[in-house]
């Protein structure tokens, strides 16, 4: 993905609020830190991926790649009042998130209020959705083809692509703790100091709506989601186009960085078979026990996992 140009960011960069012009690194937030501060509790936030924070309103905002998270941002760029300046300065949201947002003394001041009062919002994504996701996306970019091919043993990655199932026998030799965020569990260490008082999971309800409901229950402003464009630009890719007629051992069947950005593809489904679905299971068990809901409890109601018992997991 290019870059703007130096003169556009310089432009840009002239346009952006008072509270976002004076530039702070990670550690010296943590270095600044006014006495008594919970530094325990600021390292974790400081954790990749950060959370967002809305620090009048003392909500921190959890996201994961590939758990609808540009779609998050741009919702929390919104009710940080800075959605214009995020759109002029890159079209993408997460440009200005990492260049900007994480860099300014805004983002360094929230740090100085008490930490323990953060009300937490957590967007997850259902765990086998998300795998396939993170698979379609490591074949489009390519930004791990070397340590995939390193750990398949293979050289024609580039040309021949490679298999689901192949994807997952990556997965299975790297730390899953400590990866590329596209491929990393969901969830966050700073969950084992904060309680998640508002759980999302994209895969069974709609973000929007939740959203919506989340900003009168917090006295947030409201969203008119169909009124920015934004929303709808931030998913255009994500969907190939055509798709394969015969489906059998769709999860060993080799894919291209061309077919997976613009088809043939096949739907998610078709690559969860019993054996692939255990592999997830096994892989992401954290996150299973952590957002997944057993029978009869509703996800927002799903209490906080042991965090021993996370860390054994994995």
């Amino acid at each position: 993905m290019s870059f703007p140009s130096l003169n556009r960011l310089k432009t840009a960069a002239a346009s952006l609020p008072r509270s976002l012009r004076q530039i702070r690194e990670g550690d010296e937030i943590l270095s600044t830190l006014p006495p008594g501060a919970n530094l325990e509790l600021a390292r974790l936030l400081r954790t990749d991926p950060p959370p967002l924070i809305l620090p009048q309103a003392r909500v921190a905002v959890i996201f994961s790649a590939k758990s609808a998270c540009t779609s998050v941002v741009i919702w929390f760029l919104k009710q940080l009042g800075h959605l214009e300046a995020a759109r002029d300065y890159h079209r993408w949201p997460h440009q200005y998130r990492i260049e900007v947002y994480y860099r300014s003394q805004l983002y360094a001041n929230a740090f100085r209020q008490d930490l323990t009062k953060l009300r937490v919002i957590r967007v997850v994504r259902d765990p086998y959705s998300r795998a396939i996701s993170s698979f379609r996306h490591a074949l489009i970019y390519g930004f791990a083809d070397q340590d995939i091919a390193r750990a398949l043993g293979r050289r024609d990655i580039k040309e021949n692509g490679y298999s689901f199932s192949e994807f997952l026998d990556f997965l299975e030799q790297i730390d899953l703790t400590n990866c590329n965020v596209h491929f990393r569990i969901q969830r966050h260490p700073v969950e084992d100091k904060l309680r998640v008082r508002h759980l999302i999971n994209v895969s069974t309800e709609d973000l929007f709506t939740r959203l919506n409901q989340l900003e009168a229950h917090m006295s947030l402003p409201h969203t008119d989601f169909a009124s920015i464009p934004w929303f709808a630009l931030s998913n255009d890719h994500r969907v190939a186009r055509g798709s394969i007629d015969d489906l059998t051992n769709v999860d060993t069947r080799r894919f291209t960085a061309e077919a997976a950005r613009k088809g043939p593809w096949a739907p998610y489904e078709a690559f969860l078979t019993p054996a692939a679905r255990e592999r997830i299971a096994r892989l992401y068990a954290v996150d299973f026990e952590s957002y997944i809901a057993p029978p009869g409890i509703r996800p927002r109601a799903l209490a906080r996992p042991n965090a021993a018992a996370a860390r054994k997991a994995t």
